[in-house]
């Protein structure tokens, strides 16, 4: 059948999103808007409900029988007159047309049984067809489409799938009938984008299929709402925003959803550099890797990488071709002590979408008002209950915390069906093959660092335990003495008590992976899955030690034992009774039927948590995981009898002989070439520069902590020494005299494998130290002042001194008793750094 557009109008933005979860966003977040640019004109939909009549096929035959191309029922040419014809909405619940959930009505009832019984049929097919003309396509950059379902959708142009919703069962059919989807209950509403290359002028055919999950499902529901095209002059739609955690805590990532196919970018600068929304043209610019996401659009996702403690961010995504999003602030976070918000299952649309959605936007509201300086949001998964539900999706990015506080999430069972969740969050370190089930669901192990924390995620919908095993070693290995805690987090409670506790695969779950916890000298696991809460006793491997102490206050594990939490639900959308069984690893257990959350604060002697019900902030639990500090190395004592003594036949340094200056000589080392600098070694930050004093302070990266460096400045290059950072990665140099003004790049190497880390700074005048001090050779100082200056251009750019920075302490020459006391210090630092927590 040919479609003739009607002059009916709807908005241009997307429109996935229903009338109560709008104003539930709009009341509990107020100017913060999921989508950020508006669009030009409203053009005519192509497909509607009223006015599109559909060929369909209710039978449970397959259409493509006895073809041997699957598909030709989706083919420009195939002959559908046989089939039943009618307009939307279509389907049946109990077989009748009445009783649909979720408000949506039956215009045309199905036949919901195969003959002669109560047996669902399996697949639906409908097919309609549209003209366009060549004029129409080179007018148009997208079209975008809005459809609801039950259970599950497939949707074909000219023959070439765009979308599938609930789809991964399809994958074993013979043929193209069969029970797929979730049948989670009232259907669902998502839009799509197609890619007007997809057309042709002349006729286009669109070829549904619609799935049954089960035989028994009591309802079938199919409605093409609008199929509108989008102006090439438009600008984009831009949705979605989601802000990331780092690899560490100099970095953030962004993720987004496009409706263009363009590239697109962050853009990041100083929040008082923003004027207006007007970002500086020294804004730091980060591409965005991208791709086609399940429901058409494009996602992106971009990584904000030179972030320096205690700063205010601003950001943004989109393009200058198609138009930008809104502006959003983050804060980064002091360095040393640190707190972060766990949540358990938000699962939006497990109950009612829009109530699932006001639940979680009041716990974020909540936790963020009374913890205003944390530093991100740790979920332990199920961020939605239908794993490629857009408007869950939208519900759970509600919150304008999801823009402005880092979240790392787990990925739940509810989220692994789909490639979504892959698309919509963007984490760090993520594994190609450790925790990852298969090709066609999303997931991956990953990793990250924060202070002095290792955080490790198990995908444990991935059921190979060895697997997730043989990643944690390898990750720590590699940087665990980079950190003095250790955090694993992962969706199935392994140690729960209430209706998953004793399912066959969280026994196996239990009774493999603790061990491995314990083996590893992992410090605290955190989970969900089960929306209930609970706290362990200290397990050594899986069992449960020191249960006859109080189980308030302090814990204080030895040896192997760890501690494991599980999250009750963050939103109220579900909750589970716990069973009456005894279970004995379990210290407190707590199930209010109330939305949960819990505040940790980190310290280098304890991690301290807190879980307060979101509705009266009532304290369910509060505990402390502490140890005692590190052992350390002692400093060498000069009077111990066991210290060699000193050779008298060694002449005395005479101490009128000046220091060599480092800038001078033959022993200098030999700058890296500009020329072979890489992007992958641009993590220095320049946090400010001290013309007056005539000084530059810069963070390396957290590998290269208190590492000597030799460093030059260029573009013809100086020496400036071989100073370590501190313990956290600061250093003071002292710049060369007569530097010009303009942009310069500073480098530290090393000989044994050149550049290690880079970036720029600027310098408004031609620099001239003060009298007294080093002039072109001279050495930095080493001093590692932290200014808490911030840097607008990612690492590439800064201003002048920020207003508190310190100023330059470092004397011209230091005597030689105290220079060697201070390497003795530098490098006791640096043996206390690398220890791990137990001997």
């Amino acid at each position: 059948m040919t479609t003739t557009p009607t002059a009916a109008r709807r908005p241009r933005h997307r429109a996935r999103v229903a009338a109560a979860l709008l104003l539930v966003t709009a009341t509990a977040v107020g100017a913060t808007s999921t989508v950020t640019s508006a669009r030009a004109d409203d053009a005519v939909p192509l497909l509607t409900t009223e006015s599109t009549a559909w060929s369909y096929l209710e039978t449970g035959v397959d259409p493509s029988a006895g073809s041997t191309d699957p598909l030709s029922w989706t083919a420009d040419d195939f002959d559908d007159s046989q089939w039943k014809n009618a307009q939307g909405s279509f389907g049946a619940k109990g077989g009748k047309a009445t009783g649909m959930g979720g408000g949506y009505a039956v215009d045309t009832l199905l036949q919901q049984y195969l003959p002669g019984g109560t047996v669902d049929v399996p697949t639906y097919f409908f097919r309609s067809s549209l003209e366009l003309t060549a004029d129409q396509l080179a007018g148009w950059k997208s079209l975008t489409a809005d459809v609801v379902y039950d259970d599950a959708l497939v949707v074909y142009v000219n023959g070439t799938k765009v979308v599938g919703y609930e789809d991964s069962r399809i994958a074993d059919f013979e043929g193209n009938v069969g029970y797929a989807g979730d049948g989670g209950g009232d259907p669902d509403r998502s839009t799509f984008t197609i890619d007007p290359a997809l057309l042709h002028a002349g006729e286009n055919t669109v070829s549904v299929a619609l799935y049954q999950d089960r035989s028994t499902s009591s309802d079938i529901y199919f409605d093409f709402l609008s199929l509108t095209p989008v102006s090439a002059s438009a600008e984009a739609t831009i949705s979605d925003v989601f802000l990331n955690v780092g690899a560490d805590e100099s970095q953030r990532a962004v993720s987004w959803y496009s409706d263009s196919t363009s590239a697109e970018e962050a853009q990041l600068a100083l929040t008082k550099d923003v004027t207006g929304g007007v970002f500086p043209a020294r804004a730091s610019s980060f591409a965005s890797t991208s791709g086609v996401a399940t429901d058409g659009q494009n996602w992106h996702h971009a990584t904000l990488t030179g972030l320096v403690p205690s700063t205010s961010y601003s950001y943004r995504v989109g393009s200058d071709a198609d138009g930008w999003s809104e502006t959003y602030v983050f804060e980064t976070q002091a360095t040393g002590d640190y707190g972060f918000l766990f949540i358990g299952d938000a699962q939006i649309g497990a109950g009612e979408t829009a109530r699932d959605t006001a639940g979680w936007v009041e716990t974020m509201g909540k936790a963020s008002g009374e913890f205003p300086d944390t530093s991100f949001v740790l979920s332990a998964g199920d961020q939605v209950n239908t794993a490629s539900n857009e408007l869950q999706y939208d519900g759970f990015l509600a919150p304008s915390q999801t823009k402005t506080l880092p979240f790392a999430t787990n990925i739940g069972n509810h989220d692994v069906a789909s490639k979504a969740y892959e698309q919509h969050f963007a984490m760090p370190n993520v594994s190609e093959t450790a925790g990852r089930p298969d090709a066609a669901r999303a997931g991956g192990d990953y990793w990250f660092i924060y202070q002095d924390t290792l955080y490790i995620s198990f995908n444990s919908n991935d059921r190979d335990d060895a697997g997730h095993a043989d990643f944690a070693r390898k990750v720590i290995a590699e940087h665990g003495d980079e950190a003095r805690w250790t955090i694993v987090t992962f969706h199935h409670s392994v140690y729960s008590v209430a209706s998953h506790a004793t399912d066959g695969d969280i026994v196996t779950r239990r009774a493999e992976l603790p061990p491995v916890m314990s083996e590893l000298d992992v410090d605290l696991v955190l989970m969900g899955h089960d929306h209930v809460y609970v706290r362990s006793y200290l397990m050594s491997g899986t069992t449960p030690v020191h249960t006859d102490e109080p189980v308030d206050g302090t814990v204080a594990p030895e040896g192997d034992e760890v501690l494991y939490v599980t999250a009750n639900s963050s939103s109220g959308s579900k909750y589970y009774d716990i069973q009456s069984q005894d279970f004995d690893f379990s210290a407190v257990q707590n199930q209010e039927y109330t939305p949960n959350f819990t505040n940790v604060e980190v310290t280098a002697d304890s991690i301290a948590m807190t879980t307060y019900r979101t509705t009266d902030m009532a304290v369910v639990d509060e505990v402390t995981l502490s140890r005692p500090a590190d052992p350390t190395e002692p400093p060498v004592d000069p009077t111990d009898p066991t210290t060699p003594p000193v050779d008298p036949t060694t002449p005395p340094v005479d101490p009128t002989t000046p220091p060599v200056d480092p800038g001078t000589g033959d022993e200098d080392p030999t700058a890296v070439p500009l020329s072979e600098l890489t992007e992958a070694t641009h993590t220095l930050v320049v946090t400010a520069v001290d013309e007056a004093e005539g000084t530059l302070t810069a963070t390396v990266p957290r590998r290269l902590a208190g590492a000597a460096l030799d460093w030059f400045v260029h573009s013809e290059p100086v020496y400036l020494g071989d100073d370590p950072s501190d313990d956290d990665g600061v250093l003071t140099l002292r710049l060369p005299e007569g530097l010009g003004a303009g942009t310069h790049t500073l480098v530290g190497q090393t000989d044994a494998t050149g550049a290690e880390t880079w970036g720029t700074f600027e310098l408004t005048a031609v620099s001239d130290p003060l009298p007294g001090t080093p002039g072109a050779g001279g050495a930095g100082s080493g001093t590692g002042a932290d200014t808490g200056a911030g840097t607008s251009a990612g690492g590439s750019t800064t201003t002048a001194q920020a207003d508190g920075a310190l100023a330059f302490t470092g004397s011209d020459a230091l005597p030689l008793a105290a220079g060697a006391l201070l390497v003795l210090l530098a490098g006791l630092a640096l043996v206390i750094r690398a220890r791990r927590r137990r001997a």
